[in-house]
């Protein structure tokens, strides 16, 4: 079985779906035959799964077509080359120890790099791929019995997961790799004595997803990002990341996220270069801040900054919640004066019925204009 995953050439050609070796066209047609049960909107997860198994198999798998985030400037549509999903596949059979016939889950829309790469993977590395619904609760759409090796998910979903039943989630579950944007530090202490090793992982479309871990729970458990395979880092001028692929085409990514360069494999992440807040002579992180307040403010909400005559710049909190502001704004400062400290507080605080966001769900905020 191995055999079918050693090389470039063939890496598409057989995929196993539950038990069930399949291949190329027969890949293809089983989830073109589930892409079909529903036309409604509502199943457009299924026909993202067919459209990135198709570029795969019929299309001949010599790339695959994605939408950059913006981790290295303005979101675009890029098409990724076989050597590139390959290799970055390989990357992470290696790091995490997968073999072929291990059991993952796929719970992750396929319109985003995270869920198409899980797809990839199991092609490469003859992984026994079990596919469910994205939306909703990742255990209501699991038997009692099943067991993964790996899997991804958004934090969210485990989140949920977690409150649903923990003993469950350590029970299924070997590895859980998440990632997706920045995870809240009341989801880290749940973490904690946690069977199921959990780590976040770094990275982006231009890097074929993660190029760094970091433990969340465990032994190992750490605030520092770690290279995986011989990818390494450095610091450009503005302070934000440069990353180092020798495994894929492009050999070097100019990011926009600041960090701190513990040395060349490891950093702590700080936020995104255009979204730091400079008040009164201090850095402030708006996805620090929110690290801190996930899970303690009962309203979908982001901090950014305003004008202020004195300090340069002053924090702002909007908060999305249908109640009016005043009723609202008590509780809520409440809250953040035992969470966040004096300088940390915001000067201003804005309800909002809807807030904007990216079309992968993350909240658009206005950028403060670094320097």
């Amino acid at each position: 079985m191995a055999a079918h995953h050693t090389t470039i050439a063939n890496a598409f050609e057989h995929l196993t779906v539950d038990g069930v070796l399949l291949d190329r066209l027969g890949a293809f047609k089983h989830f073109d035959k589930l892409s079909r049960k529903s036309y409604a909107a509502k199943h457009d997860w299924r026909r993202e799964l067919a459209d990135t198994v198709m570029h795969l198999t019929l299309l001949g798998g010599s790339s695959i077509p994605a939408h950059t985030s913006g981790t290295t400037g303005p979101p675009k549509n890029v098409s990724i080359g076989r050597n590139d999903l390959v290799n970055s596949a390989r990357l992470t059979g290696g790091t995490f120890g997968l073999k072929p016939g291990d059991r993952t889950l796929h719970c992750l829309p396929c319109a985003f790099i995270a869920g198409k790469m899980m797809l990839v993977r199991a092609f490469v590395l003859g992984l026994d791929l079990h596919v469910i619904d994205p939306r909703g609760s990742v255990l209501d759409n699991l038997k009692v019995d099943d067991r993964f090796k790996f899997t991804a998910m958004l934090p969210l979903q485990l989140h949920r997961a977690l409150q649903e039943d923990r003993a469950r989630v350590e029970r299924q579950f070997d590895t859980i790799l998440l990632g997706g944007g920045p995870v809240s530090q009341a989801l880290i202490d749940d973490l904690q004595g946690l069977g199921t090793k959990v780590l976040l992982s770094y990275g982006s479309t231009e890097t074929v997803t993660h190029v760094a871990l970091r433990a969340l729970n465990g032994p190992d458990r750490s605030d520092l990002f770690t290279a995986i395979g011989d990818c390494h880092f450095a610091r450009d001028p503005r302070g934000c990341l440069v990353v180092y692929t020798p495994h894929l085409r492009t050999k070097q990514h100019v990011t926009n996220d600041l960090i701190d360069l513990a040395d060349d494999t490891r950093f702590r992440w700080l936020g995104r270069y255009d979204n730091v807040i400079l008040s009164g002579g201090k850095k402030i992180f708006p996805e620090q801040l929110e690290a801190k307040t996930a899970g303690v403010i009962p309203y979908p909400h982001y901090f950014s900054a305003f004008s202020d005559p004195v300090l340069g710049q002053a924090i702002s909190l909007t908060l999305e919640t249908e109640r009016p502001q005043n009723e609202v704004l008590p509780l809520v400062m409440e809250k953040l004066m035992f969470i966040l400290q004096q300088h940390e507080l915001p000067r201003r605080v804005i309800a909002v019925r809807k807030i904007e966001r990216t079309r992968s769900g993350k909240i658009r905020r206005p950028a403060s204009a670094a320097t």
